[in-house]
Parts: structure tokens; C-alpha cells; sequence
């Protein structure tokens, strides 16, 4: 048996022994928030001596010292994988992960791809948002890095009609853009400003009407495999072409039923104070028609998002449903494939094989997201992607990841209220990782370096784990394992 490391807890005891309201209400809940954006209020670190801390400053978490300044990934001692495996071994028993055929593991030599410690990691389990990594794999395929989705506006069948042309940005600022952002890169009063002053030069003085066309990548903006509650309570957003990012879901915070419509009424508003007539400008209820911009419009005004490599990491960091479903569904449709889901699994799954020579030939995607029912995915081939993003031989992927689409361990994403135990210090700022939950689930795949300064790669889930304030601890304990693989000098 190991040493104990510094503030660990007592190990069969809760470690929680205060839970703010709010968020044992969404434990209760149970549902996919997790998988939804992760997004909870900051819990309360409590050790297990029951201390909690006192001041801001003591519960923020902290940096944690390496021992040596991070060089080549190849620099770094290669663990024993024996070693390795005994150091993990007390928190991948652990009673809060579940039946001990549920729970998989993996952790592999990130350069090299070798396998490290190994338990159930080519059984089928559900992966929940992990699923996303497998995802974003593909659409890196199918769209570039750099490409950018366009916003326009178009000259409609009549002098009197403006189209607002639909081109996949989710994220669009209500008011100005900012070049320097992923949010809000694109902005709707930009584009009315460059409409007003092209309506301008063709001396259009008439009140104009506003039309919509969404015939670009036109999907369904609700999978079959969603339940209701989902989209009502928030848990995911509606899978759109057009969207701002402040109407981006969270849970207990559902998108609108309808966010180009929205876009629309912030759009006429913005044309409005540039000076423009508008019908129905004073109306934000009022809904625009849907069309198809006529062909050979002349185009009046574009706004472009940030590049995809920046919106997918966005989507990744705080594990968007619906901005994954759509971008796959883009990417997908950039190869050739149709919107309909069961073509967009296909592409992902025969993109990943052939792309990455991943070994996908079991795998069950119900989506690819990770929120339906029915998705399978052995740890093994999480962590097979991840090798790949990491090891060089894929900078698509590695952009992507890099920008943002791993958060960082105590800091950004879904894990800034994770890894906020004394016992996980070893990992705080050094993990990066995509975590998932849904209702019996938690999982966690992502990078770590080793004491040595080796760079590794895990994947693990358990999907049999208990209810209520059992999410909470299963959780932590993947973390806990994380910060083992951290602290690792084997």
C-alpha cells in the first residue's frame, strides 16, 4: 500500500459533508446536465476533517509546482506500467464508481500510444460527453481549422426586401463584434450597420421587409433521441444554422423555442438605429418569413464567426450539445452526407477510421453528442483520438484540443468547479480533460503530466454509479485518479 499524499480523504467516507442547495438540487435532478455544459455552482470544499475554507482566496484552487520546467513530451521518464497501475489501483476500486464490470479505464503514453493500465477498456460503456472527443475528430475532417461560417444579408425578390441569409454561426453578438472573441466574433449591429449604408448607396428609401432563409444545412433542430425535458429544462439548446450566443442553453436555462427569429428581431431593431425603415421594426414578436434568398441576390452585408478550430474548442470546453450536433451535421454535409442523423454518425464513424485508423467497428452512436440513449463507446478508442491529437501526427485535431477544447483542471470549462479537493491538487492547472455525465454516469478523458514531466493520456468511465450525492463523489474519485497519475514519479 502507497504512502497517503497530502489531504487525502478517508477513504470509504463521504468527503462531502456540505452541499449548497442549488447544487444538490441539479444532483437530484439527475439528468444530463453535466453533458449538457456542466455548468454549477462552485461547491463547497470541505475536507474530511469537515474544514472548509475560510477565505476567497483559500478556496480558489492553485497552480500546481512541477518539479521541473515542461519540455518535449519525449523528454519525460515513461512510467512503469506496473507502477502505474498499483498507483490508481485503491481509486479505481473505489465504491463510488459503481459495479466493478461498469467501470473502464484506460492510460496510455501519450507520445507512443503504449498502454499503461488497462481495466474493461474495450468494453462497450456509455461514454456520455466524452462521446464529443470522437466527434470533434471528424468534423476537423470535413471542415477546416480556419473555415468560418458567414452571415449575410441579400437583396430579396423586391426593391422593398432584405434576406437574412442563415451560414452556421451560433454565436452571434447582439450589438458590435469583437475580433478578439470566440463569442460574439460575428455581430448582428455590425451587419445591419453595413446593410444600412449599402441600402443606402442604392438609394433605397422605402421601408423594407425583412425575410429569413434557413436553407443552409436545414436539419431538424431536435433529434428524435432527445426527450422534451431535456430541450425545456435547458440540458441542451435546439440544433440551429442561425443563433445569438447569449441564447446559448443552460440547465434551468432553455434557449428560445425559435433563435433565428430571434436574430431577426435584434437585427431589425439594429437596422432601426442606423436610420433604416423597417416593417415590423418596432415589433420584436413579429416573425419573419421564411424564403429562399432569390438566385444571383445581390449581396448587401456578411459578418464571419471566429474560425472553426476556435468555435469547436468553445463547443468542447463547455460541452454544447447542440453546437456539436450542428457542426457535425455541417461537416458531415461538407463531405457529402445528408442532415439526417443516422448519415452524420455514419460519416463520424467511418471519418475517424479512415482518418485516424481508430478502430471504430463496434461503436454505437445515437448521436454525436453523447446526450441520446444508445451510445456506446469503449474507453479504449477515446483515448485512441486522444493519442492522435496529442502525438503530432494530427494538427488539425491538435489545434483544436490545444485552443481550448480540453479545460483546464480547477480553471476553465466544465472543469472549473472540478479537481477542488486538497486530494487533487497534484493535477489543478496541469490535466486538461472532456468530462460527461448523464444519469448513472461520469466520465473523464483527457491529458496529464506525470511528476516526470511525461505527457499521458487517460479515458475512464463509470456507468453504473450511484444516486444522488454518489454523481458527486464518482466524480471526484476520476479526479482523484487523475491526480494520481499526476503526483506518478514511477
Amino acid at each position: 500500500m502507497r504512502p497517503s499524499h497530502g489531504g487525502a480523504s478517508v477513504r470509504g467516507q463521504s468527503r462531502y459533508a456540505v452541499l449548497p442547495a442549488t447544487l444538490l438540487a441539479v444532483l437530484l435532478a439527475g439528468a444530463p446536465g453535466a453533458s449538457a455544459t456542466d455548468v454549477r455552482p462552485d461547491p463547497v470544499a470541505v475536507t474530511a476533517d469537515g474544514v472548509g475554507p475560510t477565505t476567497q482566496a483559500e478556496a480558489r484552487p492553485q497552480l500546481s509546482t512541477l518539479t521541473r520546467p515542461l519540455g518535449q513530451v519525449a523528454d519525460g521518464t515513461m512510467p512503469s506500467s506496473s507502477q502505474l497501475t498499483e498507483e490508481i489501483a485503491d481509486e479505481v476500486a473505489s465504491k463510488w464508481l459503481g459495479p466493478s464490470k461498469r467501470r473502464a479505464l484506460t492510460v496510455r503514453d501519450a507520445l507512443t500510444g503504449k498502454h499503461l493500465a488497462d481495466r474493461n477498456a474495450d468494453k462497450l460503456v456509455v461514454p456520455a460527453s466524452t462521446t464529443k472527443l470522437i466527434s470533434a475528430a471528424a468534423i476537423v475532417t470535413g471542415l477546416s481549422p480556419e473555415h468560418t461560417f458567414s452571415t449575410r444579408v441579400v437583396t430579396g425578390a423586391s426593391p422593398e426586401e432584405v434576406v437574412l441569409v442563415a451560414g452556421g454561426d451560433m454565436l452571434l453578438a447582439r450589438g458590435e463584434g469583437r475580433a478578439d472573441g470566440v463569442t460574439g466574433h460575428a455581430g448582428v449591429a455590425d451587419l445591419a450597420r453595413a446593410t444600412a449604408q449599402a441600402l443606402k448607396v442604392q438609394g433605397q428609401e422605402q421601408p423594407v421587409t425583412v425575410q429569413l432563409d434557413l436553407d443552409y444545412v436545414a436539419g431538424p433542430d431536435v433529434l428524435e433521441t432527445w426527450t422534451s425535458s431535456w430541450v425545456d429544462n435547458g440540458y441542451t439548446g435546439r440544433i440551429v444554422q442561425l443563433g445569438l450566443a447569449e441564447d446559448l442553453s443552460a440547465p434551468y436555462a432553455p434557449s428560445p423555442k425559435d433563435p433565428p427569429q430571434e436574430v431577426v428581431a435584434a437585427f431589425r431593431t439594429a437596422l432601426v438605429a442606423e436610420g433604416v425603415q423597417v416593417r415590423d421594426g418596432d415589433d420584436p414578436q413579429a416573425k419573419a418569413s421564411l424564403t429562399s434568398a432569390p438566385e444571383g441576390a445581390t449581396e448587401l452585408a456578411s459578418v464571419e464567426s471566429a474560425p472553426l478550430r476556435d468555435v469547436l474548442a468553445h463547443a468542447l470546453a463547455i460541452s454544447d450539445n447542440a453546437m456539436v450536433e450542428q457542426l457535425a451535421r455541417q461537416a458531415a454535409v461538407a463531405a457529402g452526407r445528408t442532415v439526417e442523423l443516422s448519415e452524420v454518425t455514419a460519416w463520424v464513424k467511418e471519418s475517424v477510421q479512415e482518418n485516424y485508423d481508430v478502430d471504430l467497428t463496434e461503436v454505437q452512436l445515437a448521436d454525436t453528442s453523447g446526450l441520446s440513449d444508445g451510445t456506446r463507446i469503449p474507453v479504449r478508442a477515446i483515448a485512441d483520438v486522444l493519442v492522435e491529437g496529442a502525438n503530432g501526427s494530427h494538427p488539425a485535431l491538435q489545434s483544436v484540443l490545444a485552443a481550448g477544447g480540453l479545460p483546464i483542471a480547477g480553471y476553465t470549462g466544465t472543469l472549473a468547479t472540478r479537481f477542488h479537493l486538497p486530494v487533487h491538487a497534484a493535477a489543478i492547472g496541469n490535466a486538461r480533460a472532456k468530462t460527461g455525465s448523464l444519469p448513472g454516469v461520469t466520465s473523464l478523458a483527457g491529458t496529464v503530466v506525470t511528476k516526470d514531466g511525461r505527457l499521458l493520456v487517460y479515458a475512464m468511465t463509470a456507468d453504473k454509479i450511484g444516486e444522488d450525492g454518489a454523481v458527486l463523489e464518482a466524480r471526484s474519485m476520476l479526479d482523484e485518479i487523475v491526480a494520481q497519475l499526476a503526483r506518478c514519479g514511477c
